[in-house]
C-alpha cells in the first residue's frame, strides 16, 4: 500500500487524482491534502474519500473540522503526516516552496507544478539528490518523455519533440486577437484545466515553460528540443533516436494517465482511464509559427541563457496573465509585457531558494514601475 498526499486537492490535478485513485484503493491510500481558498470543497472531498489530514494554506491554524485534522502549515503537515509520495498539483509559482518542503520531508515528489522546475532549475534536483528523493514528472508531455527515455535508453535519444495543441486561437486571424476575453482564452479545445494554465496554453507560454522544464528535467539543450503543433493532443511527446527513428507516447487527452503513472511509479499494472480507439483517430502535425506564438521562441532563448532568465519568464508571465484576467491589459499585450522584462539583464545564477524568491520580487518590482 503506497501512501500519498495531494497538494491542491480542489484543482483539476487534485480532482483527477481522486478519480484515478478510486480504481486503485487496494494500492494507494491518501493521508493528506491541501487547499487554499476553496475550503468547503476541500473538506467535502476529504470526507468523501476518507482523507484524515488537510492543510488550509489561507487560514494558518490548527483545528479539527468534521473529524479532519486541519494543519496550520504545509511544512508541518508534510513532516508529521509523512507520505511515501506527494503529488504537487498547486497552480503557479506558489508550488515552488511546496516542492522544496516535500523534498525536505523526504517524500518522493510527483510533480505537476512545472513552475517548480522552471524557477528551481538545477537547485531543485540537487536538493532532491541530497535528500534521496525521486522527482517524477506529471505534465503529460514530460511524463511521456520520461517513459520514452526509460524505454529507449538516454544514450540512444538524440532529441525531444514536445507537442502543443496550439490552443483555441491557433487558426484565428492575428488582427482579431485584440478582441479575446479572459473567458475565451480559458476555453481550451482539448484539455480541462484551470483558467491560468488555459490562458497560458492559448498563448503557448505554457509550452515555453515546458521547453524550459524539459531542459532541466532531461538535460537537453535548445538545439535538441523541438515543439510541433498537434491539435488532437493524443501524441503527448516523442523522442528521436540516434538512428533517426521516432518513438511516440499516445493516450487520450486525460491527465489521469500521467498522474497514475507517477503515483504508481515505476509500474502501472492495470488499465487507467479510457483506452485509445484508433478507429476514431485522425492525427495531424504542423510546424510552429513563432510570429503567432513568440513565447516559445523566448523560452528557447531562456534555455540558452539560463541564469535567472527562466525565473523572469515565469514570473513576468504570471503577472501579465493576472493583469489580463483583471482587464488591465489586452490579450495581445501579454507577450509584450513579458518581453519587456526579458530585455533586462537576468544573467545572475541563483544559488539558493532565497535567491530565487528575491529574483521573483525583483521582477515584480520592475513591472510595477
Amino acid at each position: 500500500m503506497r501512501t500519498v498526499t495531494i497538494l491542491g486537492i480542489t484543482g483539476s490535478i487534485g480532482k483527477t487524482a481522486i478519480r484515478g485513485i478510486s480504481d486503485f484503493k487496494d494500492s494507494i491510500r491518501i493521508l493528506g491534502a491541501s487547499c487554499n481558498s476553496n475550503v468547503n470543497e476541500a473538506i467535502r472531498i476529504c470526507k468523501e474519500n476518507g482523507i484524515p489530514n488537510l492543510c488550509i494554506t489561507s487560514e494558518n491554524k490548527d483545528t479539527i473540522i468534521d473529524g479532519i485534522r486541519i494543519h496550520a502549515t504545509l511544512k508541518g503537515m508534510l513532516n508529521s503526516v509523512h507520505a511515501d509520495m506527494v503529488l504537487n498539483g498547486i497552480a503557479g509559482s506558489p508550488g515552488l516552496l511546496a516542492s522544496f518542503e516535500t523534498i525536505h520531508a523526504k517524500s518522493d515528489l510527483a510533480l505537476a507544478n512545472k513552475e517548480s522546475v522552471v524557477l528551481g532549475g538545477n537547485l531543485l534536483f540537487k536538493e532532491a539528490e541530497l535528500y534521496g528523493v525521486k522527482i517524477i514528472p506529471v505534465d503529460s508531455e514530460h511524463s511521456a518523455i520520461d517513459e520514452l527515455i526509460t524505454d529507449c535508453g538516454r544514450d540512444n535519444v538524440q532529441s525531444l519533440v514536445i507537442t502543443a495543441s496550439g490552443g483555441p486561437f491557433r487558426d484565428r486571424p492575428l488582427d482579431t486577437l485584440d478582441d479575446i476575453t479572459p473567458q475565451m482564452a480559458a476555453n481550451h479545445p482539448t484539455w480541462n484545466m484551470g483558467p491560468k494554465i488555459s490562458i497560458d496554453s492559448s498563448t503557448l507560454a505554457n509550452k515555453g515553460l515546458e521547453v524550459i522544464e524539459a531542459h532541466y528535467l532531461f538535460g537537453f539543450d535548445k538545439d535538441h528540443i523541438e515543439v510541433v503543433i498537434h491539435p488532437q493532443s493524443v501524441v503527448h511527446s516523442m523522442v528521436r533516436t540516434l538512428s533517426g527513428q521516432v518513438y511516440a507516447q499516445m493516450s487520450p487527452p486525460d491527465m489521469v494517465f500521467p498522474i497514475m503513472r507517477a503515483l504508481l511509479f515505476p509500474k502501472v499494472e492495470r488499465q487507467v482511464g479510457k483506452a485509445l480507439d484508433f478507429t476514431k483517430l485522425d492525427l495531424s502535425f504542423r510546424a510552429i509559427d513563432f510570429d503567432r506564438f513568440p513565447f516559445v521562441a523566448d523560452a528557447f532563448e531562456c534555455v540558452r541563457l539560463e541564469g535567472s532568465y527562466p525565473i523572469a519568464y515565469n514570473t513576468a508571465n504570471e503577472v501579465a496573465v493576472e493583469r489580463f484576467r483583471k482587464g488591465d491589459i489586452k490579450y495581445t499585450q501579454i507577450h509584450g509585457t513579458v518581453r519587456k522584462v526579458l530585455d533586462s539583464d537576468w544573467s545572475f545564477v541563483p544559488r539558493s531558494l532565497e535567491d530565487i524568491l528575491q529574483i521573483k520580487e525583483k521582477v515584480i518590482s520592475l513591472m510595477e514601475k
